[in-house]
């Protein structure tokens, strides 16, 4: 089963507006599927972000970003109007 296939399945469990930490996804995750929890990353997954390397029009969609490791469920129907944060590309360090 595919890491796509894992959170699709995980969510089904999940209530909808159910708020949660990035910890709490990946722990949860990890326990259900026996993956090293690094592999989960919700705001691949979120309507209003845009994470670099992700194809953002082809990847499912089912959180929202609240905030620094802060997360909302909505479903994979929802209608999302609003703007989508692009993840800030990192700088060189010297």
């Amino acid at each position: 089963m595919s890491i796509i296939e894992e959170i699709e399945e995980f969510v089904k469990s999940i209530p909808l507006d159910y708020e949660f930490s990035t910890k709490w996804f990946k722990t949860e995750l990890s326990k259900q599927y026996s993956r090293p929890a690094e592999s989960y990353i919700p705001s691949d997954y979120c309507y209003n972000r845009k994470n670099k390397g992700i194809n953002y029009n082809k990847q499912p969609h089912y959180f929202l970003r609240l905030g620094q490791g802060k997360y909302k469920y909505v479903g994979k129907n929802y209608i999302f109007t609003g703007e989508v944060e692009e993840m800030p590309k990192m700088k060189n360090r010297l």
